[in-house]
């Protein structure tokens, strides 16, 4: 029995993926080409459910960074419709009932961007 053949030497191991954190040590380049660096940014993170007033608000947008007024937009909630349901009962006729869907004090104001229509932060009434 005689001695083995002797190896063949292997090809250098390629570099792995870049990283998908945006801390990550980057990996230096190595000497056996150009490589492809693909840079990422940190996601953007906006603060949604921001406590607001029951009308337009000032205050700097999160998503456009500027000074604003908001734009409001009134939405019914339980509220509107527990109200609506006991004017009903109460009163004995269904004319009372519609009286909630037309004060705005009643529902929800969403509060908007007027600049770029982003979601700013509502305001439920207590």
């Amino acid at each position: 029995m005689g001695l083995p053949p002797p190896y063949e030497p292997m090809p250098p191991h390629p570099a792995p993926p870049p990283s998908y954190y945006p801390n990550a040590p980057i990996q230096p380049p190595s000497a056996d080409g150009p490589r492809t660096q693909v840079i990422t940014s940190a996601p953007r993170t906006t603060t949604t459910n921001i406590k607001m007033g029951p009308g337009p608000t000032g205050t700097v947008c999160p998503t456009c960074n500027k000074s604003i007024v908001t734009r409001v937009e009134y939405v019914s909630n339980n509220r509107t419709h527990i109200v609506s349901a006991a004017l009903c009962i109460l009163a004995g006729c269904c004319c009372g009932c519609f009286v909630p869907y037309c004060i705005n004090s009643c529902k929800t104001a969403n509060h908007y961007c007027p600049q770029c229509r982003a979601f700013i932060g509502t305001h439920v009434p207590s």
